[in-house]
């Protein structure tokens, strides 16, 4: 979207004339001298969190059950990919293989504005020689749920030191959990749908 759509955009939504989608969700920073630091934590057991995107298996909004915590691990229940973990609520899917971006995303919190961690080869020489994971911004985030304070936390993920993939996610301290996903590749336009993805409702178990 253009600057223009942007703020034609914003100015819709908050006068109630369009009602927010992943796609047109938006994001407004505060100085980042005033955002407060944020401890980690998982969502509450039970907090059912639905998503635009339609699971594969329901053909409805992608639903996900917050579960246990597990030291850094948030473990939850997706409607579309069964039972798995958000490490320290960051990276979900992470494994054995992905001991370095473990420890990244463990030495990042507590979430501070400016905070950035680097892990160089990572993993195998086939997927990306380096991780980083930025706090860019804390402030006021808007989606179809609705508005919330939340960080915005950027992935890079560079392959020999050019950037191949980014990742940006919205993590609301309230909800303890991300209310926007967004991966993109440079020079490819990203759509809502698949990976792409906002928080369109939550509710207690």
């Amino acid at each position: 979207m253009t600057p223009m759509e942007v703020l034609l955009s914003l100015l819709l939504v908050f006068l109630g004339l369009e009602e927010p989608t992943s796609q047109n969700a938006f994001f407004i920073p505060i100085p980042s001298m005033m955002a407060p630091a944020a401890e980690f934590g998982c969502p509450h057991a039970g907090t059912v969190f639905s998503y635009d995107v339609r699971a594969w298996n329901t053909n409805r909004p992608n639903r996900v059950i917050a579960g246990k915590q597990d030291q850094f691990s948030c473990w939850v229940t997706s409607d579309a990919q069964g039972n798995y973990a958000w490490f320290g609520g960051l990276g979900p899917h992470l494994g054995d293989a992905d001991l370095a971006e473990q420890k990244l995303i463990t030495d990042l919190w507590p979430l501070r504005v400016g905070n950035s961690n680097k892990a160089s080869h990572y993993d195998l020489p086939s997927r990306f020689s380096e991780v980083e994971y930025t706090v860019d911004a804390y402030g006021l985030a808007v989606v179809p749920a609705g508005k919330f304070w939340a960080y915005k936390i950027r992935k890079d993920y560079y392959w020999l030191n050019r950037v191949v993939h980014t990742t940006t996610l919205w993590w609301a301290p309230s909800l303890k959990y991300v209310i926007l996903q967004w991966p993109e590749q440079p020079g490819k336009i990203s759509r809502a749908g698949g990976y792409n993805w906002g928080l369109l409702s939550v509710s207690s178990g």
